[in-house]
């Protein structure tokens, strides 16, 4: 079983999500703060702001990274230039969280998906996990 979780995220050395809140007018689903604990013995060395939907205060899963790509920059498309614009000075990323139960298969990258990607100008960064237990993705927010 695969699913997908996928986030805009922006983030750096000096980022400030509560900037980037108030420029995109936009709540994150999740943030953080260069120098927070990261566990018992680190520190996140970056700042983070992260955005998953408009109903996501938590990371939703997909079944299709194509369907969710699509839902989300279709949201975000009016705020595609204030996008860009943070990331002449920010790193600003398709977040996509690849999660496996078996080790074939993944995600099919369309001509419609790869031309909307392209548009949108922001890069797609795939991170692939292996996830022992399944989880039912009836397209609820988990």
């Amino acid at each position: 079983m695969h699913s997908y979780s996928i986030q805009l995220r922006v983030s750096g050395i000096d980022v400030d999500p509560e900037s980037v809140t108030n420029f995109l007018e936009l709540p994150p689903s999740l943030s953080r703060l260069k120098g927070e604990k990261r566990g018992q013995n680190s520190v996140w060395t970056e700042s983070l702001w992260s955005y998953g939907g408009k109903y996501c205060e938590v990371t939703r899963e997909w079944k299709s990274l194509e369907e969710g790509l699509l839902e989300l920059m279709e949201e975000l498309w009016p705020k595609r230039d204030l996008i860009c614009s943070l990331a002449k000075k920010s790193d600003v990323i398709w977040w996509c969280g690849h999660f496996q139960s078996s080790f074939d298969g993944g995600p099919t990258f369309s001509i419609v998906l790869m031309r909307r990607l392209a548009e949108f100008g922001v890069p797609l960064y795939l991170d692939n996990y292996f996830r022992s237990e399944e989880k039912d993705l009836g397209g609820d927010i988990n």
